[in-house]
């Protein structure tokens, strides 16, 4: 068996985070706005040009990116004598025409005239979609949704009338997995609106209770539990124009023909409008199907790729087409987060890009489709966030935007130039313009450090190896003006959980919160175990059916590290983690009981059969297939191994977590004598939030310094 990796690479980031300021991180100040970065206002791309704009001295200016050549697209003046008399936000349209929001209002300048098209029957509060260019709007009120356009002077038409209780529009469905956030899609020509009806009156009412009323009111959801019922999802076509005419919805479903249990993602109109394609996801998720529908009639034409896995699929990126009607697709088959090109019958062509990396975001196609344009995390250091382009005739790949950091780009429509956003460690934020071959055309703003008065400790991200020899990145945050002969304790940050990645060369990745406590005498230290992403889908799912086993092995191997190190005292380390954090917290704890001094979690997850279907089912299957692997991760039978003092808090309005897994962890501890540290936040969901946060971060700091420094 390999030993544990002691020393941090040669490879290690180290940075210095200034450390002859004096203030405090004010929290507070946090929430007021105190620590604000640097921006552009109005920073954006003119459409279908080499131009970018921003707002300058209340006019919009426009610069061309080639040569540098400013001019005012609209001045302050002109803006003014149209009502709008404070600009801080715009959206483009077109070449011509910007969008305020504030205003509900578009302005079009030709050069000579401005022409305004004022909304004002559309309540820009209550908007949730919208086709600016195409003049559709989607509201959503205590209604319900609603569908607003040109075509009848906005006057609203319900999206659909086949409604009662329990039937969802306009949300999100399947509990926004999959990277679906919106409940309905309006087509490239505006002449549609793709929604989901989700019925969830199958569903058991899990009950939720209100203690802001004088008498306690329950206020039920539907919760679908792990081996449990799960809802059914339709999707609909609403026509837009016919609706108008007639004054009422005209619409039609999708004949999807699901099996029990099935999901629907990946909702992508055609460029013509001729079709609609959908994923469908079995309830098991491991077997997916991409299926073009006839738009009109409803009726499936095709099943275009299937895929399947022994573990579970990620049809979580929706289709890029192509002028020809070949279309990109990502897809994890050979390992990675890849992209393949298809022909329109769903016929593979190639695979565009090759390598053992992963793709994070695909930023889509130049004009002449001669690239293909994403960022990638490399694996020699996937902290980085790098910008690419490929090829698509062979597939060579040119890093374009490779300093180490995190480089986030927003590219002009033809591709010619991006925007990149740029981090790392010890930089806050740069703002520069560059080509598409990654020259720098020119820095826009290289942003001040908003915490340049606190007394920050310094960040170095390195690897250490685990005992299976994979390299397990990390972050560790010293102290300010730290005496390397003393002993400091040490706060561990853990989540360890599918679709995370805690550990990124950006600056202060580990959040304002994480640099206090380092500011407070702390070593603070997170470490991305297996089971996180961007490193492959064997490093991410090999957690599968046995969650809390591989990941409480990496963090060990972290605990281990830690204890080599002369500065840190290893009588002294403690827990913090929230959600699956929390979950992991209670895990080493329970399991490696000696090795902690202190710890404190929120929202845990405690029993798997208590987590909802489609994130729980996916990494765990159903507790009837998998008894085993829910038995070894279920908290509450070794809540009675816990031998150091433990805080746990809870929104008890948590919708993702219910509250339910801390009462009962709570009703065994004390059944075990188990003294625990516990603090509801009554009117909180998943998160806390506002000014219950810095009550929250307090409290983690009061306890955390009595158990750790031994302060009352």
């Amino acid at each position: 068996m390999k030993k544990i990796l002691t020393l941090i690479l040669v490879t290690a980031l180290a940075v210095g985070m200034l450390t002859a300021q004096h203030d405090t991180i004010d929290l507070n100040g946090v929430f007021q706005g105190k620590y604000m970065f640097e921006r552009i206002n109005g920073l954006s791309w003119q459409p279908g040009t080499d131009n970018y704009a921003l707002i300058d001295d209340g006019s919009i200016k426009l610069v061309n990116a080639k040569n540098g050549k400013e001019s005012i697209f609209l001045s302050e003046k002109n803006l003014g004598e149209n009502g709008v008399m404070k600009l801080r936000s715009f959206q483009w349209v077109n070449a011509n025409t910007i969008y305020i929001p504030r205003d509900n209002t578009t302005l079009t300048y030709d050069g000579k005239t401005v022409t305004v098209d004022k909304f004002e029957n559309v309540s820009w509060e209550e908007v949730i979609d919208q086709s600016i260019k195409n003049k559709v709007f989607v509201i959503k009120n205590d209604n319900g949704v609603f569908v607003e356009s040109a075509l009848n002077g906005y006057k609203p038409v319900l999206l659909c009338p086949d409604t009662g209780k329990n039937i969802v529009f306009g949300e999100s469905v399947h509990r926004s997995e999959w990277g679906i956030n919106e409940g309905q899609y309006i087509s490239p020509k505006g002449n549609y609106i793709a929604f989901y009806r989700m019925d969830e009156s199958m569903v058991e009412d899990y009950p939720l209770v209100n203690t802001t009323t004088p008498i306690a009111t329950v206020e039920n959801m539907k919760y679908p539990m792990a081996g449990r019922t799960s809802h059914q999802v339709k999707v609909g076509i609403f026509d837009v124009a016919k609706s108008a005419q007639a004054d009422k919805p005209v619409y039609h479903y999708i004949n999807t023909d699901l099996n029990d249990g099935e999901f629907l993602t990946n909702v992508t109109f055609s460029p013509d409008e001729r079709y609609l394609y959908i994923s469908h996801l079995n309830r098991e998720q491991n077997h997916s199907k991409l299926i073009r529908y006839d738009l009109q009639s409803g009726n499936k034409v095709k099943v275009l790729i299937e895929e399947m896995d022994s573990r579970y699929v990620e049809p979580s990126d929706r289709m890029i087409f192509l002028k020809n009607n070949n279309f990109l697709w990502v897809s994890e088959t050979d390992g990675w987060r890849h992209l393949y090109l298809y022909d329109f019958d769903g016929n593979l062509i190639r695979k565009v890009v090759d390598g053992r990396f992963d793709i994070v975001d695909v930023e889509g196609l130049d004009a002449k489709e001669q690239y293909v344009y994403f960022t990638m995390a490399p694996t020699e250091k996937p902290v980085n966030q790098y910008v690419c382009k490929a090829a698509l005739k062979d597939g060579k790949i040119t890093r374009i935007a490779a300093t180490d950091g995190t480089h986030t780009p927003v590219f002009n429509e033809n591709k010619n130039y991006f925007i990149d956003y740029f981090t790392n460690v010890n930089t806050p934020r740069v703002i520069s313009v560059v080509n598409n071959q990654g020259k720098t055309v020119k820095e826009l703003k290289n942003c001040k450090n908003p915490y340049a008065d606190c007394a920050l400790g310094t960040t170095k991200i390195f690897p250490i190896l685990n005992k299976e020899g994979d390299s397990l990145w990390c972050r560790l945050i010293t102290p300010p003006n730290m005496d390397p002969t003393k002993k400091y304790p040490c706060l561990i940050y853990v989540y360890g959980g599918p679709h995370s990645q805690l550990v990124t060369n950006s600056f202060m990745s580990g959040g304002v919160f994480l640099e206090y406590m380092a500011e407070q005498g702390y070593v603070v230290f997170t470490l991305d175990n297996r089971g996180t992403q961007n490193r492959g889908a064997d490093f991410e799912k090999c957690i599968h059916r046995n969650l809390g086993v591989k990941e409480v092995e990496d963090q060990m191997c972290g605990v281990e590290y830690l204890k080599t190190l002369p500065y840190v005292d290893a009588e002294r380390i403690g827990l913090d983690g929230w959600s699956y954090g929390g979950f992991m917290t209670l895990s080493l704890i329970t399991e490696h009981p000696e090795a902690f001094r202190a710890a404190s979690c929120g929202g845990p997850v405690v029993n798997w059969a208590w987590y909802e279907v489609m994130y729980g089912e996916r990494y765990m299957d159903t507790p009837q297939e998998n008894p085993d692997g829910y038995e070894h991760a279920n908290i509450i039978p070794k809540i009675k191994n816990v031998k150091c003092p433990l805080l746990v808090m809870h929104g008890c309005q948590d919708h993702t977590v219910v509250w339910q897994h801390t009462l009962e962890l709570m009703r065994q501890a004390v059944s075990d004598g188990i003294e625990i540290e516990y603090f509801p936040y009554t009117a909180h969901d998943h998160n806390v939030m506002g000014v219950e946060r810095v009550h929250l971060w307090n409290k983690l700091l009061r306890f955390h310094n009595q158990n750790l420094k031994g302060e009352l």
